[in-house]
């Protein structure tokens, strides 16, 4: 019931819990677009589950709707295990789930009871101020009303588990961040080491430090970092979405926003670093790059290229077609720079229109490996406009890539100079089915998505050489019918992360009885998904199985062992 909901809202550094009295309504009046004090009452009223109107129409006003969860449209829920505490076991944890919805909240709720009995209580629920307009809209539920975005992000969680023992307790950490994706301009962070008394530790708004800050599609990584005090923890995030970009009809232009990375304090919020568009003003703590004019709706990849458990480098695609690197090399911001790696969209050389208005939307998948060059990062990243899967403002040639980054000593990239057309061209398979073949694959490779309006529109994965990646097609899946329009289909492909050959034999029909040709053909790289709509990221599930987006769990041959001894060269004369 909506008892067990409690309003928060974010002022004054702390949260305050919140009544549907006068003083409340008073001071939200004016975020939650009342006309008059009484309005707000119900406004508040309405969104802490409370039958305001009478919907069920037995004369009560005072109890709770009988369904008053938003739509978590967008966001993932993210489990936080608080293990054996407040009368929890090792075997029954304090497990929680964070999930956020479109009815303006951030909910936590209880995994299981302490005796160990299914819950699903929720504990609290935050609505940033920020979001508290769309109550209204929400309320008169109008025929034809567009749906309001509020929280439509994923949360994020840096723990800070100590003593290693699986346990939050005194003196540990945890702390929940997120954006509010197309719902506003925001960051919010929550103190949650004590689950049932959050506290809110800042919000980053558009303005100041952050002016460059779009939509916040771009969900906060938590990394440690040395900015000269220190390993310490941060959120590194991208600038996010300008819906310039949903014009549709011609390729993009350039945006006002979004076009920027940001590296924050977690603790603060606080900007330590920031990469951004323009030129001629670049300071200690901000770099500027004259080709960052896109948006960077993606989240960003991070890593650690050597291994001292600091992240020194970022990787991430804009929606102009462009991939961008972040060196955070050192423990002095003002050595950190920004270097744009490839150029793959509106932006390369010999673009000819929509067919090459190339955008990314989800963040690179990286890889440390070698070729018979040497050593080099491989980014991994398919391009598709999340915004218009249908195609509706013209259709793409979109495609997967694989760039070899060989720049990698932290601290020393540099902008590269690699175009689409630079990349090798793997479409055909001709490396892997024989025949007249002349790829380059000195700086990468292009996987051609060759069904029409076909889209990468996830994350890959890469395992044991295998790169897992979705695909989305809107004239795949079932066809439309009077009672429900065709949701489209989607592919699951696995590539080999060198050539992009065939790994695992899905098209049987192709298979050869007279010869060893099985699973060397271009359809043997991928399968048809046993479910419609737009496609999620292939999920790995050690040691050697994935779970495919349409729920069935596949067993994959990758190797399990690896080679650990060591032998020191004696002397010849010993």
């Amino acid at each position: 019931g909506f008892a067990t909901r409690r309003l928060f809202w974010d002022a004054g550094g702390s949260l305050a819990a919140l009544n549907a009295d006068l003083a409340t309504a008073t001071a939200l009046q004016a975020d939650l677009g009342a006309a008059t004090v009484a309005e707000a009452e119900e406004l508040i009223a309405f969104a802490r589950g409370v039958d305001i109107d009478d919907e069920d129409g037995d004369g009560t006003r005072l109890e709770s709707r009988p369904w008053i969860f938003g739509d978590p449209l967008h966001s993932r829920p993210l489990p936080l295990n608080y293990g054996a505490r407040g009368g929890y076991t090792q075997d029954n944890p304090a497990i929680y789930l964070a999930v956020a919805s479109n009815d303006g909240y951030m909910h936590f709720i209880r995994n299981t009871t302490v005796g160990g009995a299914q819950s699903g209580q929720e504990v609290w629920g935050f609505m940033p101020r920020s979001t508290m307009g769309a109550v209204k809209t929400l309320r008169s539920n109008g025929v034809g009303a567009p749906h309001p975005y509020t929280v439509d992000g994923s949360p994020v969680a840096y723990v800070e588990d100590i003593n290693q023992n699986g346990t939050i307790e005194n003196g540990e950490r945890a702390w929940l961040f997120f954006g509010l994706r197309r719902g506003g301009k925001a960051y919010y962070a929550l103190d949650v080491t004590d689950p049932d008394a959050p506290r809110l530790m800042w919000s980053i708004e558009k303005a100041g430090a952050f002016s460059e800050l779009g939509y916040t599609f771009s969900n906060p990584r938590v990394a440690l970092v040395d900015s000269g005090s220190g390993s310490q923890p941060v959120l590194i995030f991208a600038g996010g979405y300008d819906l310039n970009k949903d014009a549709r009809g011609g390729v993009g232009t350039d945006d006002s926003e979004g076009n920027a990375i940001y590296v924050v304090n977690a603790e603060t919020g606080n900007l330590i670093w920031k990469a951004r568009g323009g030129v001629g003003g670049s300071t200690p703590t901000v770099f500027e790059h004259a080709d960052l004019v896109d948006s960077i709706p993606s989240a960003v990849s991070v890593a650690d290229t050597d291994g001292n458990l600091l992240t020194d480098r970022v990787v991430v695609g804009d929606t102009g077609g462009n991939v961008w690197r972040a060196d955070l090399s050192g423990n002095n911001p003002a050595n950190w720079s920004l270097s744009l790696l490839a150029r793959l969209g509106r932006h390369a050389a010999g673009s000819v229109g929509k067919a090459d208005d190339r955008r990314f939307f989800h963040r690179p998948d990286i890889v440390q490996t070698r070729d018979s060059n040497g050593i080099f990062d491989a980014v991994l990243l398919g391009s598709g406009d999340r915004p218009d899967p249908l195609d509706v403002g013209g259709v793409t040639d979109n495609y997967f890539y694989m760039i070899k980054d060989r720049q990698t000593v932290p601290g020393s990239g540099v902008d590269s100079g690699i175009d689409h057309l630079d990349l090798g061209d793997v479409t055909s398979n001709c490396l892997q089915e024989g025949g007249p073949c002349a790829v380059d694959l000195t700086t990468g490779w292009r996987l051609g998505l060759e069904e029409v309006g076909e889209k990468s529109l996830a994350t890959a994965v890469t395992i044991d050489g295998t790169v897992f990646f979705t695909t989305y097609i809107p004239s795949g899946g079932s066809p439309a019918s009077a009672c429900q329009p065709s949701e489209g289909g989607g592919r699951l492909y696995a590539v080999a992360l060198q050539n992009a050959a065939a790994v695992i034999n899905y098209d049987t029909a192709t298979d050869n009885p007279d010869g060893p040709d099985e699973g060397t053909t271009s359809s043997d790289r991928f399968t048809d998904l046993n479910a419609p709509g737009i496609p999620a990221e292939v999920v790995s599930v050690p040691p050697n199985k994935i779970l495919r987006p349409d729920l069935q769990v596949d067993s994959v041959d990758i190797n399990t062992r690896w080679r650990t001894f060591w032998y020191i060269q004696e002397d010849s004369d010993l």
